[in-house]
């Protein structure tokens, strides 16, 4: 199957207009990256409250060197397993938020912006710094106008 060079690729996506900055509040796509970025947020802060907690118990309670019956019992064990609980409740949502993403339609540029943002967030720099760079460009491009 022959592939597509890049600037047929390019060509096809300049034809597309971007879509016109309007009422905001009638696009889907911004609500529901509003709502990936809250839980997005959310889980961020879990994880720094996890991770405050767990090294709390490593420096004061040896955490690793208890058996996992002594943890299970430890007074700060249902708070791990609380936000554990928060944290994959959190995971699957968004999850289930993401894979419909794509098929809702961004009918502003604030929705288009909105959906790259969120591809943005899950790019991470350090492991694929060429598509983040791209992605981020993309976003400034369609910020500006």
């Amino acid at each position: 199957m022959p592939r597509k060079s890049p600037r047929q690729t390019i060509e096809i996506y300049e034809s597309a207009p971007l879509p016109k900055s309007g009422n905001t509040n009638a696009d889907k796509a911004v609500s529901a990256c509003s709502e990936w970025f809250a839980r997005h947020n959310e889980q961020e802060v879990l994880a720094k409250r996890w991770q405050r907690l767990e090294t709390h118990l490593i420096r004061q309670h040896r955490w690793f060197q208890l058996s996992s019956q002594e943890r299970a019992v430890h007074p700060e064990a249902p708070d791990l397993e609380a936000i554990s609980d928060q944290l994959d409740e959190l995971y699957l949502l968004n999850l289930k938020l993401l894979i419909s993403l794509p098929s809702i339609a961004a009918t502003t540029g604030h929705g288009l912006a909105s959906k790259l943002s969120v591809a943005l967030v899950l790019i991470h720099p350090e492991e694929n710094k060429e598509v983040h760079t791209l992605i981020q460009s993309v976003l400034m491009d369609v910020k500006a106008n």
